[in-house]
């Protein structure tokens, strides 16, 4: 990757206008993934400047700013175990210590073990300038949001959490993640298909209706998806994968 200039800028107005004045203008993030991507960039806007690095306790929901690294993140009490658990699946240290929150999840990588893990929440996106979308909806949706992301809004609910990544070694990609909660009601996704993760509603259907048969219920999650060959894997085998993980999660969170 190549950049022209880099900008730290001391606004989100600021930081707005550098990203709607041209598609070659890029926000940093921690920049891992940008770099890897290969792709020259005109501007590098870094909003490091804009107290983005903090997680805080609201009553109802902890928020989580942006620029808060993955390493922060998972060391963080605030955060619900599950999350952190999935976070913690990811590469080593070194990595997330610099890999932002923010750009793992608006990035909507096909191998995140962020977004599958968070998906196990009620989870909102917040941006600049004023919009709030849920994650679930978010990841649906093609394309990026037309905004700045500025804090993820994780809601406290009393669940019983699961977080499975499978990997050929622990730094590596995962062939498959997956991540089951239980509280009021289940949520069950699946990630790296390869594809982004993904709500399996019709599973969580039949077992928010009374549904006890878990072999079942993860039969149906696997059908509602669509699974694809990767690098490294094929896709059948990717959908077994899940069809084990989704029944083995359901049973744990229903010990």
């Amino acid at each position: 990757m190549k950049a022209k200039s880099f900008q730290r800028v001391s606004s989100f107005e600021e930081a707005y206008k550098l990203v709607k004045e041209s598609p070659r203008n890029k926000i940093v993030g921690g920049g891992l993934w940008l770099k890897k991507g290969g792709m020259d960039v005109d501007i590098l806007i870094d909003l490091s400047q804009l107290g983005l690095d903090k997680i805080e306790d609201k009553k109802d929901y902890v928020e989580v700013g942006a620029m808060v690294t993955q390493r922060e993140f998972e060391q963080s009490k605030l955060i619900p175990e599950m999350a952190r658990e999935a976070v913690k699946a990811i590469m080593g240290p070194g990595f997330r210590n610099v890999a932002t929150i923010g750009g793992s999840v608006y990035g909507k990588y096909g191998f995140s073990d962020v977004v599958t893990g968070l998906l196990g929440y009620k989870v909102d996106l917040v941006f600049y300038p004023e919009a709030v979308v849920s994650l679930c909806e978010y990841v649906k949706k093609p394309g990026f949001f037309d905004g700045i992301l500025t804090h993820i809004r994780i809601y406290k609910e009393n669940l019983k959490g699961f977080f499975k990544k499978v990997g050929i070694t622990a730094l590596d990609y995962p062939i498959i993640n997956v991540s089951v909660t239980k509280g009021k009601e289940y949520r069950v996704a699946v990630g790296s298909r390869p594809l982004v993760g993904a709500r399996c509603e019709k599973a969580e259907a039949y077992l928010n209706e009374g549904g006890k048969d878990f072999a079942k219920a993860a039969e149906i999650a696997v059908e509602e998806l669509n699974f694809g060959d990767s690098i490294s894997t094929k896709g059948d085998y990717k959908k077994q994968l899940a069809l084990t993980y989704v029944r083995r999660g359901l049973e744990e969170v229903n010990k």
